[in-house]
């Protein structure tokens, strides 16, 4: 800040009424100039105090619908759907709530658009889960485990306090895997791949309440071990 401004910003505190001053001392020369000297940093302290507010404004004027909707998501990420209002989006913008209405008309229209964006993230993992490279259960628990620990939240939402989590599995080739390695009937095969479903979804469960670190190794190691204790049990 210029020097003149931080004089003005001390002087004009004190000085209520300078043109007042400026004429009781008009045939004092030295005053006379020192309190123009005060008008004038008064002036560019005014200019600067305008050009700080014009940036503001600009910065917000930046602020877009997809900047707010990417906010929405992270903050959907974070501490779920229900903590995606207006006060706490400004927050995570670092605005005020008017650019928010300004562009859109309430907030259903952010949580809508950011709900379907989770639900695509869901469709994602079911479709990761359906491919055939992914029939096996160690693919599975890896895919359903890591998932579970990055997005804990989500998981939590879309998987555990959720009617969708029990179709998470629905449309898999598992089955259908194991009666051709098998050669086991259907209802078998059902029977052993619910059990290795309960399975995964613990390991999950563990996962996201941090109990457990994702270990794609070590559950490799313990999904085939458990996968052969439950193939004795179902396959005679």
């Amino acid at each position: 800040m210029d020097i003149y401004i931080k004089v003005a910003a001390a002087k004009l505190l004190d000085m209520k009424d300078i043109r007042g001053i400026r004429d009781m001392s008009i045939s004092h020369k030295g005053i006379q100039i020192y309190l123009w000297e005060i008008e004038y940093a008064g002036f560019l302290f005014w200019k600067y105090l305008v050009r700080k507010k014009w940036n503001n404004m600009a910065a917000v004027k930046k602020i877009n619908k997809e900047g707010i909707l990417e906010a929405a998501y992270n903050l959907a990420r974070r501490e779920g759907i229900a903590a995606i209002t207006a006060r706490k989006l400004a927050k995570e913008i670092s605005c005020s709530t008017q650019p928010i209405y300004e562009n859109f008309v309430d907030m259903g229209a952010i949580i809508e658009i950011t709900t379907d964006r989770i639900n695509e993230v869901y469709g994602s993992l079911k479709e990761s889960l359906r491919k055939k490279e992914n029939a096996d259960y160690v693919s599975q628990t890896a895919i359903v485990c890591e998932f579970a620990g990055s997005e804990k939240v989500l998981f939590r939402q879309l998987v555990a306090d959720n009617d969708s989590g029990h179709g998470l599995f629905k449309g898999t080739r598992t089955e259908k895997m194991l009666v051709e390695t098998l050669h086991c009937d259907e209802i078998v095969a059902d029977q052993i791949n619910e059990e290795m479903h309960k399975y995964i979804m613990g390991q999950a469960f563990l996962v996201n309440e941090g109990y457990t670190e994702f270990d794609q190794a070590r559950l490799a190691m313990e999904t085939e071990r458990f996968f052969e204790f439950v193939k004795k049990i179902f396959v005679k």
